[in-house]
C-alpha cells in the first residue's frame, strides 16, 4: 500500500517510520526544509547545544526514551525542576505544596462543573482557585505561561484535568538529548531514507473509494491508499474543509486554541549550580541546565514566555534587547553574554504558534476522538494527543496502526 504523510515534525515522522517498517511506501510532505518542526536543535557560538521548541523530556516519555536507546541517543539530566522553580528571595515550592496547588485547582475545577458546566475558562479556575489575588501567585504565573493561550480563551476544566495527576507521587528527573532532541528527528529521517518532499505544504485533501489525494500550493498533486495528516494545528483547521469529519472530531479541531511561545537562548558563564526561576512578579521564567559533567550549569540560559499578552510586554519587535535585559537583571548569579538566539514560535510561518490546548467548547467526550480513523485518513500531532515531544511521536505511532493495525 502507498501511504501519504502530511508533516514531517515528530508526529508524521514517526508515523512514516512505523509505515516503512511494516513495508509500505510512503511520500512525506513538508513545508519547511528541515524535518522536525517544532523539534529544533542547534549549536551556540560556545558549543553548547539548545532547542528552539521542545525541550523537556519526562521521567515517563517512554517512548522518546525508547527511541533514544534504539537509536543510540543518551539522554542527560537536565538538573533542575520544573514544575518547582526558584524565586529571586531563594525560595523555592516543596513538592508537598505544589501537590497542594494541583488539589486546590482540581477541586476548583470541578465545582465549577457542577455551577456552571464545561464551558469554563481557565482564569475563571484560577480565580475559583486561589481567589482575588490569583495573578500574582507564582503557581498560576507558571501555569499561564505553560499553557501559552490566553486564560480567557482556554478550558479550565480540561487544564485542570491535565495536571490531575501530577499530584499523585512527585519524581522530577526531566532531561534531553545530549546531541539536541531534533537528533530523533534526524535519525528517523536517515533510516526512512530520502521519502521527505520540503519546501511542499499540502493545501487541500481529499478522500473516496480509491484512495486519497493531496495537493500541494504550488497545485502538485499526490495520490496514495492511505493518509496521516501530521500538520500543526492551524494549518489543519484549514485543511479539514474538503474532508468529511464525524460532527465531535470536528469540534475538537475547530475549537482547539493554538499558543504563542517564544524563547532566548542565551551564552553564560560562570560557576553557578543549575537553576529554574521564576521572572520577579512576572508570567515568564528562565534556566541553566546541568553540564554533562553534572553539578554546574551549561554556558547556556534559556529564557521562555508563553502567551501572546506577556510576549507584548517583552517587546520582542526589537529582535530580544529588551528580554535580554530583563533576564540579566535577575539572574546575577550568571554572567548574561548579549551572544543570544531569539525564537518567536508565534510568527513562525510553518507552525503558526508553539502548541495548543483545549478551547472553550472542550467536552470530555473530545479527549478520544482521534483513537479512531476517517475512511482512510488519520490524525496526529500534539493537538490529537498531548503537547510534548513524547506527545507527538505516540500519535504517531498511533495514527500508523489505525490504518494498518500493526
Amino acid at each position: 500500500m502507498k501511504f501519504l504523510v502530511a508533516g514531517a515534525g515528530l508526529a508524521g515522522l514517526n508515523a512514516a517510520w512505523e509505515l516503512v517498517k511494516a513495508g509500505h511506501s510512503v511520500e512525506v510532505f513538508e513545508s519547511n526544509d528541515r524535518v522536525g518542526g517544532r523539534c529544533w536543535s542547534e549549536t551556540l557560538s560556545n558549543g553548547e547545544v539548545i532547542e528552539h521548541g521542545g525541550e523537556f523530556i519526562d521521567v515517563n516519555d517512554h517512548t522518546i526514551r525508547r527511541l533514544c536507546a534504539e537509536f543510540g541517543l543518551p539522554i542527560v539530566s537536565l538538573g533542575i525542576t520544573f514544575d518547582r522553580r526558584w524565586q529571586v528571595d531563594g525560595t523555592i515550592m516543596s513538592s508537598g505544596e505544589l501537590a497542594e496547588n494541583i488539589r486546590n485547582l482540581t477541586e476548583a475545577a470541578e465545582r465549577l462543573v457542577k455551577k456552571q458546566g464545561y464551558r469554563t475558562s481557565l482564569r475563571e479556575v484560577a480565580r475559583e482557585a486561589y481567589g482575588p489575588d490569583y495573578a500574582s501567585l507564582p503557581y498560576c504565573q507558571k501555569l499561564f505561561a505553560t499553557t501559552t493561550c490566553d486564560p480567557d480563551k482556554v478550558n479550565g476544566i480540561a487544564i485542570a484535568r491535565m495536571f490531575q495527576g501530577h499530584s499523585k507521587g512527585y519524581i522530577e528527573h526531566r532531561g534531553r538529548v545530549m546531541a539536541g532532541n531534533d537528533a530523533v528527528a534526524k535519525e528517523i529521517h536517515r533510516r526512512i531514507g530520502d521519502i521527505v518532499r520540503f519546501n511542499t505544504p499540502i493545501v487541500e485533501i481529499t478522500q473516496d473509494d480509491t484512495g486519497v489525494r493531496m495537493t500541494s500550493a504550488s497545485g502538485e498533486v499526490f495520490r496514495g491508499d492511505q493518509a496521516v495528516i501530521a500538520v500543526p494545528l492551524p494549518r489543519l483547521q484549514k485543511l479539514i474543509g474538503t474532508v468529511d469529519l464525524p460532527p465531535l472530531m470536528r469540534k475538537a479541531i475547530e475549537g482547539r486554541v493554538m499558543g504563542a511561545a517564544a524563547k532566548l537562548n542565551i551564552v553564560v558563564s560562570g560557576d553557578a549550580p543549575p537553576r529554574g526561576m521564576q521572572a520577579p512578579g512576572a508570567p515568564w521564567w528562565s534556566w541553566s541546565t546541568e553540564a554533562n559533567e553534572g553539578y554546574k550549569a551549561r554556558g547556556a540560559l534559556t529564557v521562555y514566555v508563553g502567551g501572546k499578552a506577556t510576549m507584548d510586554t517583552l517587546r520582542l519587535d526589537d529582535g530580544g534587547k529588551y528580554w535580554l535585559e530583563q533576564a540579566r537583571r535577575y539572574r546575577t548569579d550568571l554572567n548574561v553574554s548579549d551572544d543570544y538566539i531569539l525564537t518567536n514560535w508565534g510568527t513562525n510561518p510553518h507552525t503558526g504558534g508553539a502548541y495548543s490546548m483545549p478551547g472553550l467548547d472542550w467536552e470530555p467526550e473530545q479527549d478520544n476522538v482521534f483513537s479512531q480513523a476517517v475512511g482512510r485518513i488519520a490524525f496526529a500531532g500534539e493537538h490529537t494527543h498531548f503537547a510534548s515531544l513524547n506527545g507527538a511521536l505516540e500519535s504517531g505511532a498511533r495514527a500508523a496502526k489505525l490504518l494498518t493495525l500493526i
